[in-house]
């Protein structure tokens, strides 16, 4: 398609590219975020919940500065802080271990809470938790999450946190079936259970399978509501220094492979970290089927390409 390029999954007109670096080189350009959303509503970049979709397309735009493809002004600079990238932790106390009762009794009012937004009371309390009782501690969450506190009648049981999956996992996509083309268009329908977290000092048989049983029976719904987009597959990974995953198995999660060791903050894979276990859950019965799919690909039209970005007169 020689007058298009492909760039994360789209194909985006030449013309368009043209005029989107005449207008950022030319006389008092706009600032760069201006033309990114002008260039989101020119080609259509939406999520699926109609917003504009800047951050993917900035992501786009980086790439094809690189290859010599567009000229975009410079990046605004970023302020580094005095401290490092994590977790934050207030400093109050942890809620106190909930007393639960015997293992012949049933947890009384054992349920979700899914944390709304960074305001929400529950917000910190989620911190505190990962922060001090969890292995991976101040390690912070990107992009698209979800987060849950695991409360009963006598108080909070643990946490959960949902995000986005690995780039690339060998064991994973050959299972799935995934061709290059069809994972970075279906990659959005793929979570990661990323934190999960039962309290230290509680030990309760099955305690940790329930807790799955409650979150994969909501989370599709959830994530569907907060992005528009419903997942069909979960991830996760298990240490097998420290644990053997007999809650996943008997929760009916699958056991793909290993990983390679190579962490999501190594792009240049300089940096190895111990193999993990992968596992997945079927959030939908044919969820191999969507993410093999690969429908057919949008391209601007010529005509699009010719009036964007055109200097009002």
């Amino acid at each position: 398609m020689i007058g298009a390029i492909r760039v994360c999954g789209r194909w985006v007109c030449r013309q368009l590219l043209d005029r989107l670096s005449r207008r950022a080189q030319g006389p008092d350009p706009p600032p760069r975020r201006k033309l990114i959303q002008q260039f989101c509503q020119t080609t259509g970049w939406r999520d699926a919940k109609g917003r504009l979709s800047l951050s993917s397309a900035s992501v786009a735009l980086r790439k094809l500065e690189k290859q010599g493809q567009v000229q975009l002004p410079p990046m605004a600079g970023r302020t580094r802080g005095p401290t490092r990238r994590g977790l934050p932790d207030d400093g109050q106390p942890l809620p106190p271990l909930p007393k639960l009762p015997a293992p012949d009794r049933a947890i009384d009012g054992l349920r979700l809470r899914l944390i709304q937004d960074e305001h929400d009371p529950a917000h910190p309390i989620w911190n505190r938790l990962i922060v001090r009782e969890h292995p991976l501690g101040r390690r912070p969450l990107v992009g698209t999450q979800l987060r849950y506190l695991v409360e009963c009648d006598a108080g909070i049981v643990g946490a959960l946190g949902f995000g986005p999956p690995a780039f690339h996992l060998e064991c994973r996509d050959q299972w799935i079936g995934w061709t290059p083309k069809a994972r970075e268009r279906n990659r959005g329908q793929l979570i990661g259970l990323s934190r999960f977290l039962i309290r230290p000092g509680l030990s309760r048989p099955n305690l940790a399978s329930h807790c799955y049983g409650l979150a994969l029976g909501q989370v599709a719904s959830d994530w569907q509501q907060r992005y528009g987009v419903k997942p069909v597959l979960v991830e996760t990974y298990v240490d097998r220094l420290s644990h053997q995953g007999r809650s996943l198995a008997a929760s009916n999660w699958r056991r793909l492979g290993e990983s390679k060791g190579r962490g999501r903050d190594d792009p240049q894979r300089q940096h190895s970290q111990s193999p993990k276990d992968v596992w997945v859950y079927e959030l939908d019965p044919q969820a191999r089927r969507h993410l093999q799919a690969c429908p057919a690909e949008i391209v601007l039209l010529r005509q699009a390409c010719v009036t964007a970005f055109r200097r009002p007169r």
